[in-house]
């Protein structure tokens, strides 16, 4: 037989006990006998890789006005991990053909199963459709008769390799169920993620795995939690009390990590707008000074785009260690996730204007190639990132062209704004109008009317007037805008387009739903919105209105 040099998964880091009780059998076995060697001293000697934390899609990282969508997970997950390749003497078509052999018997067991796609995973066998076909169909035939280790190693197998196959995860989510209580940790951690990459939104699955972890936090290493977290956030679940108990665990065990596990952490945590200081203190401080720490440039991009999301002030030292990732990595990156990262740089790390021009460089290519190849919503964040760093030259077609997309995904955003969206603007914009003298309810009707406008660029703002000279913006921010645990920061989003706004010349009043619902009515909320702009734009003078506002209003008096 031809012999070909096949590569096998190999990562950085060491742990003390295997996931897999079990490896690939036969199939494995057809190779030279050095690939079983290598084998299972990866096994035993390695540990298990940890997906890198994916990007959402762009509108996660847009700085529109009004919704950012809610999205989930985007690009590969092999297709940016380090990976080390071990030259080993085989037979590739003969393992290949065995495992084809395996999967056509009439009865397949789950360990079987498991074992054909644990090794098309180590020999990076992505591309083999047919072979993959079978695996998922023998998982879904078979889906009751896995076991806790054949279920890890089936899923870890499927994502490591960057095959996507959403309805097997998810019909493997029973099984799944009925396993959480005699899972280890790394298994249980492994099944997490595999679901949080597939977008399983079972939520009674993802309690019955809260109840577990926290019950048991002690036994996790801090890899674990971080995939938990990862799988979590993954799934738009958020389960406080998990959230709350593991972003404990991980912050004092955070110098345990590898600088990429610290990374996965934080975009879970920006994925679930959780904005507490020690725990990201302490996960950035865990990136750095490490083996590998940001040689990927889609680690360094992660990480600046979920920073940036929190509003996280980071040091000096991390501004430029992922500066100079980013910059000497730019044309490595996908479209997307170089969108994302100057995205993220120009709120985190304006002055790393060499790093934002390669990522535009490596954008507008892609964009001059094939304009339709990027998704309206990421060329609105292109846009925003281009004003709020303009030393960063972006072609000037191609800023043009971002512009009109970041206007059309505004105006796309505004029409599907919810019911309570609406409400909410129609509310501020009345209790607006109030606090400027309007009392009447046709003065107010006319005020609200006049108050929609758009910049220069086109960019539309539903509350805005000029006041003594003044520009002035009353944006209203969203839930999604504001952080999860401490409801009065403002995430990244809310930075972004207050940005935008400043460099059209508006001075940017920002009111957070959440402080602006919990007023009485619409006399409080008047009163609420002068402080405010009392305390953001000084130069506009209140006083006179406040003194109006404080005084009684009789609507029958002439």
């Amino acid at each position: 037989m031809r012999t070909q040099t096949v590569h096998i998964l190999r990562y950085a880091g060491a742990i003390k006990e295997s996931i897999f009780v079990h490896t690939a059998h036969r199939a494995i076995s057809v190779l030279a006998g050095s690939i079983n060697s290598l084998q299972n001293s990866f096994l035993a000697n390695e540990r298990v890789p940890t997906s890198r934390p994916d990007f959402p899609n762009s509108s996660c990282s847009i700085g529109l006005a009004n919704a950012l969508q809610q999205c989930g997970i985007s690009t590969s997950i092999t297709s940016n991990m380090a990976l080390a390749e071990v030259a080993v003497d085989g037979d590739l078509s003969g393992v290949l053909s065995e495992i084809d052999h395996i999967l056509s018997k009439e009865s397949v067991t789950a360990k079987e199963i498991s074992d054909a796609a644990v090794s098309l995973a180590y020999l990076q066998s992505k591309g083999d459709r047919l072979l993959w076909g079978k695996i998922f169909v023998s998982a879904l035939e078979a889906k009751g008769t896995f076991d806790a280790a054949s279920l890890a190693s089936f899923l870890w197998a499927a994502t490591t390799a960057g095959v996507d196959h959403f309805k097997t995860v998810a019909e493997l989510s029973g099984p799944a169920a009925s396993l959480v209580a005699s899972m280890t940790p790394a298994q249980l951690s492994i099944v997490v993620e595999a679901l949080g990459k597939a977008g399983v939104k079972d939520a009674e699955l993802f309690d019955k795995i809260s109840t577990q972890v926290v019950a048991n936090l002690a036994k996790y290493k801090p890899a674990e939690l971080s995939r938990l977290l990862w799988g979590f956030a993954a799934a738009h679940h958020d389960d406080g009390a998990l959230v709350k108990a593991v972003s404990k665990a991980i912050t004092d065990k955070a110098a345990e990590l590898a600088a990429r596990e610290a990374v996965q952490a934080v975009w879970a945590l920006a994925k679930l707008r959780r904005t507490d200081k020690p725990t990201l203190d302490a996960l950035v401080k865990a990136t750095k000074g490490k083996a590998g720490a940001m040689e990927s440039p889609v680690d360094a991009a992660a990480l600046t785009w979920s920073l940036a999301f929190l509003n996280y002030k980071a040091d000096g030292e991390t501004i430029k260690s992922l500066g100079a990732a980013l910059k000497a990595g730019a044309s490595e990156l996908s479209t997307s996730n170089a969108i994302d990262a100057a995205w993220g740089l120009s709120l985190v790390g304006p002055g790393e204007k060499d790093a934002i021009s390669a990522l535009f460089s490596t954008v507008a290519t892609s964009i001059q190639k094939d304009p339709t190849s990027v998704d309206v919503y990421e060329l609105g964040a292109l846009y925003n990132a281009s004003v709020l760093v303009p030393a960063a030259k972006l072609p000037e077609q191609v800023q043009a062209f971002a512009l009109k997309m970041y206007n059309l995904g505004g105006k796309s955003i505004s029409l599907k704004r919810s019911s309570a969206g609406s409400a909410f603007v129609h509310d501020l914009a009345e209790a607006v109008a109030v606090a400027f003298g309007a009392r009447y309810r046709p003065e107010v009707a006319k005020a609200v009317k006049s108050y929609a406008r758009s910049t220069s660029e086109g960019i539309a703002i539903d509350i805005a007037m000029e006041v003594d000279g003044t520009k002035v913006a009353i944006e209203p921010v969203y839930p999604g805008y504001t952080s999860a645990t401490h409801p009065n920061v403002l995430l990244g989003p809310a930075s972004a387009r207050a940005g935008l706004l400043e460099a059209s010349g508006y001075k940017v009043v920002q009111v957070p739903f959440v402080e602006f619902a919990s007023l009485s009515d619409t006399k409080a909320k008047a009163a609420y919105i002068l402080n405010t702009i009392k305390t953001s734009v000084p130069a506009v003078k209140v006083d006179s209105l406040q003194k109006k506002l404080s005084e009684p209003f009789d609507p029958y008096a002439e």
